[in-house]
């Protein structure tokens, strides 16, 4: 199992680690953001200059030894930069790769840890890092950094966070983009170009598709023995470029589980009436059978006609991995209509 927490079951929910004090920065690179003068490019071995989304100025020598999380190191892999290390979910029970890892070499990078609280210190120390990257959800926290070992990990080199909460998938890409580009990543490269453009003309056909669904309404659900719940669009990268595009998604009435989801009795599972169902995909989550065993999901509407479509509100942010979900969900939901 990926988790033992309902914090990594669906990923996007409080409780995330606390970086260091404040007092930890001078000996790591930074300086203060009143200091900077904006974010840089170059070449490899040159120097950089980053502003992350903690307002924390990194300069000096271009880190090339970036040890990541596994969905910022698929966002920096599509870019051309490939990280020593990585931490969380890159594994599924079967041993096959994560979803989350994009198109990350799973065989070329060591892993510290595929388990929510588990990061493997020693083996951090021996990749001889020079910057550690994390997406973050929630203001000041790395995303699967352990909150016992997050000081050591702030001193031993400096770290970045990405903010990925609340905004769009190609939001989030963009703020992968500029940091790739301040590590000397050629941003424009022909597999970029490539990967970009072929997203596109999937996208164009996923609009199509939602289109045809009308005002049909749509329900993101991620299930679990104990609870059913019912995600808030906005919270979601992929989600939110969904309803960009024109989807309508029901909103919960409160979010009661973080910001992200409202949690409900299986008995209360029929509160909100939808037309189509995206349910959460990811291994921890009830799946087929699973879902069957449970009456008040086979009374639900969107079941009982067939409209339930899996969704993984995980996915890293990549062309290639966002247009592989979306052509996914296009082929199923052209054949709802």
């Amino acid at each position: 199992m990926r988790s033992i927490s309902a914090l990594s079951r669906r990923g996007f929910l409080t409780g995330v680690a606390a970086l260091g004090a404040t007092a930890t920065l001078a000996s790591c690179g930074y300086r203060e953001d009143s200091e900077s003068q904006g974010t840089g490019g170059g070449q490899a071995g040159g120097t950089w200059q980053y502003t992350d989304s903690r307002g924390r100025v990194l300069d000096g020598p271009r880190p090339e030894r970036i040890v990541a999380q596994v969905a910022a190191a698929a966002a920096l892999w599509e870019f051309g930069l490939r990280p020593v290390g990585i931490f969380g979910p890159s594994r599924l029970p079967d041993g096959s790769p994560d979803p989350e890892v994009g198109a990350v070499d799973l065989d070329t990078v060591t892993s510290l840890g595929n388990v929510w609280g588990e990061f493997n210190y020693d083996a951090y120390i021996g990749l001889r890092p020079d910057l550690l990257v994390s997406i973050m959800y929630t203001e000041d926290s790395l995303w699967y950094v352990p909150e016992e070992q997050a000081d050591q990990i702030e001193k031993a080199a400096p770290t970045v966070g990405v903010d990925v909460g609340f905004v769009s998938m190609l939001d989030g890409i963009a703020k992968f983009r500029e940091l790739a580009k301040a590590l000397g990543a050629d941003v424009d490269a022909e597999p970029v170009r490539a990967a970009r453009s072929g997203f596109e003309e999937i996208d164009a056909r996923f609009e199509e598709a939602v289109g045809a669904l009308g005002d049909k309404r749509v329900l993101l659900v991620s299930a679990t023995q104990d609870n059913f719940y019912v995600g808030k669009a906005a919270g979601f990268p992929s989600a939110k470029h969904f309803t960009e595009r024109g989807m309508t998604i029901v909103e919960p009435e409160q979010t009661t589980d973080g910001a992200y989801w409202e949690a409900l009795s299986w008995e209360n599972a029929g509160k909100y009436e939808a037309d189509v169902i995206l349910y959460d995909s990811r291994a921890e989550n009830l799946q087929g059978e699973e879902l069957a065993g449970f009456p008040t999901w086979n009374q639900l509407p969107a079941v009982q006609a067939g409209r339930t479509i899996g969704w993984n509100p995980a996915i890293p942010f990549s062309y290639h991995s966002f247009g592989s979900q979306l052509s996914s969900i296009t082929k199923a939901l052209t054949q709802l209509t």
